[in-house]
């Protein structure tokens, strides 16, 4: 037990790590791929403004300067742009080219004066592209473009953002080596610290745990004792309601020490059991059989629907036991005339449905819990301790197997068993 609660422990606070470097990585590097794609678009925007070429900056001149009315713009000279937040060194550092297209998409014009790695074939073939795409904006291979209107037409404007994709890939891959080592060295950490974590839950649970076998070893001597003085007072004095209800609480409380002391040994792995390949159809068909009989004193009936063959390794006592365990507390808390459906399919699912009495639907694994009941009241009438189910789930554990209960509604109760 103490090895499993430290395995879930590692796994549960490596899973947190991870979510928390995983979401903090993918946030920065879309941060960063926004940033990066928001300067292009901003550039593009500039030099869309500035009729395909980049305006000049001159330290002098404020950020923001109008353009005089007095003069005029002469053919080949950029335009002072209305956003001038550039160094005065981005004229020339920017790689870009533009071309003008008529509204039936007819070429007007081409300026590959700022870049040297595009031909004029090139530059039309990534026109006709981005064209065909239908996107006013967006990447074609390292170069982000945008498409503006004019008056008498259209124009696309090529960025060259090589450099910024490969500083940005190059931090996507650093981020992903580091995030790598912090969490693997983080997990390190967990599985160090974990077993220091998880001793004070550890030790209580091995404590209750041995007082449990321990009270009931010593359990067993005095109701032995009180056992052989009730039948010594019944044959000097005869039997009486007295010590007929002494024998019957002598019973109750014996089954109940021995139900306590099977679920600790089990949980415990003190329980030796030999696996062998079994006819687990057959079980489940003998124990419906022997349930029978039970089940129609109280005018209830199990419906069996078991395929044939179905062989799981296991042990042959433990699956008996929980499978008389399964219909045992399905027939005592069950509707009255109502039927329990068994279905074994041939992967080894086993499913058992009987109409109870229940206050909600869902999930309902709180079942396999000690001592759990939904009502006490109908569990003192029907007899048991809460103690049936929680072996059940100690049994399917031994058999690696997994155990769920669900209430498909207000009154049908499923527990489903998958043996490997």
């Amino acid at each position: 037990m103490s090895k499993k609660l430290r395995l879930r422990f590692i796994a549960i606070a490596s899973l947190s790590v991870f979510i928390v470097l995983f979401s903090f990585l993918v946030c920065i590097n879309v941060w960063n791929y926004s940033n990066m794609t928001d300067n292009a678009d901003r550039t593009l925007s500039v030099i869309a403004e500035n009729n395909g070429t980049f305006p000049k900056v001159h330290k002098d001149k404020p950020k923001s300067q109008p353009i005089p009315e007095n003069k005029t713009e002469t053919e080949g000279q950029p335009v002072p742009s209305k956003r001038m937040d550039f160094t005065p060194e981005d004229p020339f550092s920017t790689r870009y080219f533009s071309v003008t297209l008529t509204e039936d998409l007819e070429q007007t014009g081409m300026n590959l004066n700022n870049i040297a790695a595009i031909s004029i074939e090139e530059a039309t073939q990534m026109t006709n592209s981005v064209m065909e795409k239908g996107k006013t904006k967006g990447f074609w291979g390292a170069y982000r473009y945008c498409i503006t209107e004019l008056d008498e037409g259209k124009m696309v404007v090529f960025l060259d953002c090589t450099k910024d994709l490969f500083f940005m890939n190059n931090f996507l891959l650093n981020s992903i080596y580091v995030g790598g080592a912090g969490f693997f060295a983080v997990c390190l950490l967990i599985i160090i610290f974990s077993k220091t974590a998880v001793r004070p839950m550890t030790e209580s649970y091995e404590k209750q745990k041995t007082f449990i076998t321990n009270a009931g070893h010593e359990l067993k001597t005095p109701l032995s004792i009180i056992d052989a003085n009730t039948e010594v007072i019944e044959m000097e004095h005869g039997e009486s309601q007295w010590t007929q209800s002494i024998k019957h609480q002598i019973e109750r409380l014996t089954r109940l020490t021995n139900q306590l002391t099977t679920l600790a040994k089990m949980e415990e792995g003190q329980v030796q059991i030999s696996m062998e390949s079994l006819d687990f159809s057959q079980i489940i068909t003998e124990v419906c059989d022997e349930m029978e009989a039970c089940a129609q004193g109280q005018d209830k009936t199990i419906q069996a629907a078991i395929c044939p063959k179905v062989m799981v390794n296991g042990n042959e006592d433990q699956l008996r036991q929980l499978i008389y365990i399964l219909l045992d507390n399905s027939v005592k808390h069950s509707k009255e005339n109502s039927p329990i459906e068994v279905a074994l399919s041939s992967g080894g699912k086993l499913t058992i449905k009987n109409k109870a009495y229940l206050e909600k639907t869902g999930n309902m694994n709180i079942l396999l819990q000690r001592f759990y009941r939904t009502d006490a009241s109908r569990s003192r009438q029907t007899g048991g301790y809460g103690l049936g189910l929680s072996i059940a789930n100690a049994i399917v554990e031994q058999h690696r197997g997994k155990i769920s209960i669900m209430a498909l509604n207000e009154d049908t109760l499923e527990i489903t068993i998958t043996l490997r």
